[in-house]
């Protein structure tokens, strides 16, 4: 079963961000659709739509499932956006019919609020991983401390030095010039692929969590690599360089291409 994890909002700065400026200004509109009453019964539709897609979009990242559901999230985003800007009209126009009435007012800013947030979101849940909008968004994304961690950021028990032998890597580039997903792409050093040596500690400290994007298949010469699914979660030491130590949710370790990760 899918379990909430409230650090994945949290890790998230500019989410976090928009979710509490979509929750205030809901408030607002609530409060002031309360005072108002029946009199424009298209408010409590969109006080209740919008409260659903607050929650959901809540679940969705706290869940890590955004990958699985964004069409249904933008979706509901844009018919959001829709009632919202009848809303932001019907208030504006009952505001002056009234001769400044406050709580139109007030109800015209809740609703004003909540579509800033919803027109970024249709950027933070729409755009591609390779944008640079998505780029941008995830470089602000915090590292998430594993619950095992201490305040000692150096490597406990044994560590085996893995010194990968040189292979012959095929890599197959989209129209982007982006590698294929099963092909990963090796760091070059003056024409050639660069095999540096990687450190692979089973007590290390993993710091960070990435999502995959897409799947990949370890070469079965090298023991190192760590073969992973797309949208599988796995467990990052450094986000540094071109290969990762990673670990899986059944505790295999290894290393992974770090343009395959996402971290989240």
């Amino acid at each position: 079963m899918t379990q909430i994890d409230l650090g994945l909002v949290l890790a998230q700065p500019f989410f976090l961000c928009s979710l509490i400026l979509f929750a205030g200004g809901w408030f607002i509109s609530f409060i002031a659709t309360c005072v108002i009453g029946n009199l424009i019964p298209l408010l409590w539709v969109d006080i209740f739509y919008n409260l659903f897609i607050m929650l959901g979009a809540t679940l969705a990242v706290a869940t890590n499932a955004v990958h699985n559901y964004r069409l249904v999230l933008l979706t509901f985003i844009g018919g959001s956006l829709t009632l919202l800007f009848n809303c932001i009209n019907a208030t504006i126009s009952i505001h002056d019919l009234l001769n400044g009435s406050s709580r139109y007012s007030a109800a015209g800013a809740g609703f004003i609020f909540q579509s800033f947030v919803l027109i970024f979101w249709v950027v933070y849940f729409g755009a591609e991983e390779e944008s640079i909008a998505k780029q941008t968004i995830n470089g602000f994304t915090m590292p998430r401390a594993n619950a095992n961690s201490t305040n000692n950021p150096t490597t406990v028990g044994p560590t085996t030095i893995i010194s990968p032998q040189p292979q012959h890597v095929q890599v197959n580039m989209n129209n982007h010039g982006s590698p294929m997903p099963g092909h990963a792409q090796q760091p070059q050093v003056n024409g050639q692929q660069n095999y540096g040596s990687v450190v692979v500690a089973p007590a290390a400290d993993y710091a960070y969590k990435a999502r995959a994007l897409y799947s990949y298949e370890a070469n079965p010469e090298d023991n190192n690599e760590l073969s992973f699914t797309k949208g599988e979660i796995l467990e990052i030491v450094d986000n540094k360089g071109k290969w990762w130590q990673a670990r899986k949710p059944d505790g295999a370790v290894g290393i992974a291409p770090s343009n395959y990760l996402q971290l989240i």
